[in-house]
C-alpha cells in the first residue's frame, strides 16, 4: 500500500472553489497519478521511470517501476523561485522577469553563445538595459541544479537510485525552459525527456505542452475509471440476464 497524506483544509478548499467555478468534482487524485496518465508510456512504467513535474512553486516526484507507483515525494522549489532569483539578479520586476525566463531564459549556461544578449527592464522607471544572456543563464543554472541535486537526494534516500532504467520524464511549465534536460542528463546520468501528453485527440495541437500534463492526465484518469464502472455494470447487468436465462432452462428441464 502506498498512502499519501495531506492537508484536508487545503483538500476542502479546492474541491470548494472548483464546485463554485460550475464545475462538479468526481473524486481527487494526487498530481503525479494524473500527470503519469498523460506522459508515461507503458513500457517506461514497467521498466522503471522517475516522472518530475516542475511547478510553479513545488517540484513533484513520483516513480513507477513494474507498472505501478512505488514513491512519491516534493522537493519545495519550482518556477517561481527561477523568476525571483531573476528578478534579484538582473534587478527588474517580477513580472517581467518571469517574461524573460520564459522568452530568453535557458538552464544550462553552456548552450548560451557568448555573443547572445538581451533587454532586461530596469525598475523605478529606468530604461531598459542591454546585457549577455549568458548572465541570466548563470544565474538560473545554479537553482537548476539545487533542484536536480534535491531530487537525486531524495531518490537516494528512498532507494531507487538503481531502478530508473527508463531515466526521467519532465513536465510541468518549468520543464519548457531550455537546458532542463540536458542538465538533468548531467546529473543523474540518465536518458532525460520532456513528457507531452499522448493519444490525446481533438486539442491536440492546444495541449501538445508539458505544463498540460496534469490537466490531460486528470481528463484521461477521469475518463479511464469511467469505462471501467461502464464495464463492471455491464458484466453486472449480462450476468444477470445470463442468470435469468439459466433458471427458465432449469424451470423447463424440471
Amino acid at each position: 500500500m502506498h498512502v499519501v497524506t495531506g492537508s484536508i483544509t487545503s483538500k476542502q478548499n479546492i474541491v470548494t472553489c472548483v464546485n463554485r467555478a460550475g464545475v462538479a468534482v468526481a473524486d481527487v487524485i494526487i498530481e503525479q497519478l494524473a500527470a503519469s496518465e498523460a506522459v508515461l508510456t507503458a513500457d517506461e512504467r514497467e521498466l522503471g521511470v522517475a516522472l518530475v513535474d516542475i511547478g510553479g512553486g513545488t517540484t513533484d516526484l513520483a516513480i513507477f517501476e513494474r507498472g505501478s507507483l512505488w514513491h512519491t515525494g516534493v522537493v519545495m522549489m519550482g518556477g517561481d523561485h527561477f523568476t525571483n532569483d531573476i528578478a534579484v539578479g538582473l534587478r527588474t520586476p517580477i513580472p517581467d522577469a518571469e517574461k524573460t525566463k520564459r522568452r530568453s531564459g535557458c538552464a544550462l549556461s553552456s548552450l548560451v553563445g557568448e555573443d547572445e544578449t538581451i533587454t532586461v527592464e530596469s525598475v523605478g522607471g529606468r530604461p531598459p538595459r542591454v546585457m549577455s544572456r549568458r548572465i541570466l543563464s548563470e544565474i538560473l543554472q545554479p537553482r537548476a541544479e539545487e533542484v536536480f541535486h534535491a531530487l537525486w537526494d531524495e531518490i537516494r534516500r528512498a532507494g531507487y537510485e538503481r531502478s530508473l532504467h527508463s531515466g526521467l520524464v519532465l513536465c510541468g511549465g518549468g520543464a519548457l525552459l531550455e537546458g532542463m534536460a540536458e542538465i538533468a542528463e548531467q546529473i543523474f546520468d540518465l536518458p532525460v525527456r520532456r513528457g507531452y501528453p499522448v493519444e490525446v485527440g481533438g486539442l491536440t495541437d492546444h495541449v501538445n505542452s508539458p505544463s498540460f500534463a496534469t490537466g490531460v492526465g486528470l481528463v484521461k484518469f477521469a475518463h479511464r475509471i469511467q469505462m471501467q464502472e461502464s464495464d463492471r455494470a455491464l458484466g453486472v447487468g449480462t450476468f444477470g440476464k445470463m442468470t435469468d436465462r439459466f433458471r427458465g432452462l432449469f424451470r423447463s428441464f424440471f
